[in-house]
């Protein structure tokens, strides 16, 4: 499902819609129906604090818009702030004051609140859990072990270490860069991929991930394709930067990895938002021995199963970032079939890291950053 601008959204996502109506306009209705429950004092307090935040709101929109990477913190915070007025007007006209004033309280409503506020102390513990087994600030790694297809030229295993998605400049933890960096290095890999997105917002966040791109390029060949935050900033000169900190861009281009392990052909796709045609017509040559790396997923849906590389590798969704047991991820940014790891989907092999930073919000909950390390025997 596609959901303002959002793919992937989960279905449990359309109750953030009456949910935001009722922390902004839920107050205003209790007082037309419970008033009398709610004394004067509490109710001027609500009516200032639903004014203060509206006025607020509307005095840092501006500014909050010319640094679009906080907008959704912006809003989700408003609307706690709205929620929480509601929260306080629901306590006082459903609590011991209000129940005395009226103590024929219908019992649904009791259960409704008490439901409500399950539901929240549930995801509260859910993140709290989270956060102290130490996934929210350990990097994981995810090992895909596969195999060559039949008639592929032989030799010894290839190891490619793949890594994505770093949103610098926005909540990046320097911390998750140099876990990567002793993970990629355990691993000793024979080539390093990256998949996009190095920079949130602005170019000058550059500066976090130039030593971390230089020390993955002492360890083995780098290659890299753009993301489509790459693309709303400025794709060249991304690219240029990678090239000055030695990776080598792929932009709709091909190159060879022969070795030891025989011979592949890595082929980066542009991300979608660029216009310029890509190499997709590349890969009719030899799919059985060609690497794909795409940012976005959902452009390998679009391949014919029998034009399928070996393997793509994507990222863009983060896996989902935020996960709630039962539901999956909130908001993937994908057809809802592509998880982190290995997916089989319509004759492709798709292996998509969770990256290593975040977007929208500094959260993960239950999908920890990760380098995925792939061993192709």
């Amino acid at each position: 499902m596609t959901l303002l601008g959002f793919r992937g959204v989960s279905p449990v996502m359309l109750l953030f819609f009456p949910m935001a109506l009722a922390a902004v306009f839920g107050g205003f209705l209790l007082l037309k129906r419970r008033g009398a429950r709610i004394s004067p004092r509490v109710r001027r307090a609500y009516l200032w604090a639903w004014s203060l935040t509206a006025l607020a709101a509307l005095c840092a929109f501006p500014i909050v818009r010319m640094h679009g990477k906080y907008l959704i913190m912006f809003w989700l915070t408003v609307l706690a702030c709205f929620g929480a007025s509601a929260l306080g007007l629901l306590a006082a006209a459903y609590g011991p004051a209000g129940a005395a004033s009226c103590p024929h309280a219908a019992s649904r409503r009791r259960f409704l609140a008490g439901g409500v506020a399950a539901a929240a102390g549930t995801l509260v513990t859910f993140a709290g859990v989270d956060a102290a087994t130490g996934q929210s600030l350990d990097v994981a790694e995810r090992r895909i072990d596969l195999k060559r297809r039949p008639g592929s030229v032989p030799g010894r295993e290839l190891r490619v270490s793949f890594i994505s998605d770093l949103h610098a400049g926005f909540f990046l933890p320097q911390g998750y860069l140099s876990q990567a960096t002793g993970i990629i290095e355990a691993f000793r890999p024979d080539v390093v991929l990256f998949g996009g997105d190095t920079v949130e917002y602005e170019l000058s966040a550059l500066d976090e991930v130039q030593g971390f791109f230089r020390h993955l390029a002492g360890i083995a060949p780098v290659y890299a394709v753009l993301g489509n935050h790459d693309g709303y900033i400025d794709p060249d000169a991304m690219a240029a930067f990678h090239r000055l900190n030695g990776v080598t861009p792929l932009r709709g281009e091909a190159t060879e990895l022969t070795g030891p392990w025989g011979r592949f052909t890595l082929l980066g796709l542009r991300d979608m938002t660029e216009e310029r045609p890509d190499g997709r017509r590349l890969l009719a040559q030899d799919p059985d021995h060609t690497l794909l790396l795409v940012h976005n997923p959902q452009a390998v849906l679009n391949i014919p199963a029998h034009n399928a590389p070996l393997v793509c590798l994507c990222g863009h969704t983060h896996g989902g970032q935020m996960r709630i047991p039962g539901a999956g991820a909130m908001v993937n940014q994908a057809d809802r079939r592509i998880v982190a790891g290995l997916n089989e989907i319509d004759g492709k092999r798709i292996a998509v890291t969770a990256g290593l930073g975040y977007s929208g919000l500094p959260v993960r909950l239950l999908c920890p950053p990760d380098v995925t390390n792939l061993v192709i025997a």
